[in-house]
This record gives structure tokens, sequence and C-alpha cells, in this order.
């Protein structure tokens, strides 16, 4: 939900953290809710996923995936993240920014004004505990996927 929170605020529709999570709870969402019906698709012969975390280790497996063999040389230019997200300063400078008029896309600028950093912490609104429970009913969801014969963990 945080990183759907911050494309939100990267594409310029602004609304405050407490109006979008109002009624959330991070702990029902189930990758698998959503890949399994993938799965029956008519023409969908695999489904392919990856942890977002160990998306640098498995990168050549994902072009193996996509492009099939022999692939070209591909150069992974994978040092850091494409996406991290946005600081809480920078969470914050966009509401300031949206109650004083201003528009587009607030995100982009302020994540480029305040980068996460020691400086600015990366926005992490949910209470430690219930980010815990969150990551250990994922790598549950994740392992139960693992085990299905229709989609494919890559690690």
């Amino acid at each position: 939900y945080v990183s759907v929170y911050n494309q939100l605020l990267m594409s310029g529709r602004f609304q405050t953290w407490e109006r979008f999570s109002k009624g959330l709870d991070p702990t029902a969402v189930k990758w698998s809710d959503i890949l399994r019906p993938m799965t029956k698709i008519p023409g969908v012969a695999q489904v392919s996923i990856w942890r977002y975390e160990d998306y640098h280790r498995v990168f050549p497996q994902v072009l193996d995936r996509l492009i099939g063999q022999p692939r070209p040389e591909i150069p992974s230019l994978l040092e850091k993240r494409l996406h991290a997200g946005l600081s809480e300063r920078a969470v914050n400078a966009c509401c300031t920014w949206h109650a004083a008029g201003y528009g587009g896309r607030l995100g982009a600028v302020a994540r480029e004004d305040f980068p996460i950093s020691d400086v600015y912490p990366k926005f992490a609104p949910w209470p430690e505990a219930l980010v815990r429970e969150s990551q250990a009913a994922y790598g549950q969801d994740i392992d139960a996927l693992g085990r299905a014969h229709e989609i494919t963990v890559l690690e």
C-alpha cells in the first residue's frame, strides 16, 4: 500500500495518507489472490514471479523468462533500486505544497528535493509490529505460490 501511495503522489494525484489508508489492512493482501486467477486466463502457459527484494539477483532469470534463450547480452545496471519510494520529508512536502495550492507531479519534485537518505528517512507510516506481521504473511504467501504448479517463483 505504501508503494501505491508513493505512485499516487508521483503521478500528481494527491490525497493524504490518512484518507488513502483508511480501512486498509496490509496483512490482508495476498498475492496469491491476484496471481492464481491469472493462471486461468486462456493462453497463459506460465506465470513467473519474484520477490521485489530479490530483483537484482534474479534479473538474468527474468530476462530469460521474458526474452528466451539465447538472449542478447543486456548490461545489468542495477546498483540501486529503480524506485525506492519517497522519504517522510518528501511526503510532508507534498502535503504542504498541495495545501498551498500547488499541483502537478509534486511527488517527483519532492523525491528529487528530499531523497531517501540518513537525513530523510523513508516514508514508513505503519507501526513496526504491523510491518513485521505483513512481511511474515507475504513470505508465507510467496512460499505457497512457489509450491503451485502453474506459478514459478524465481529465486
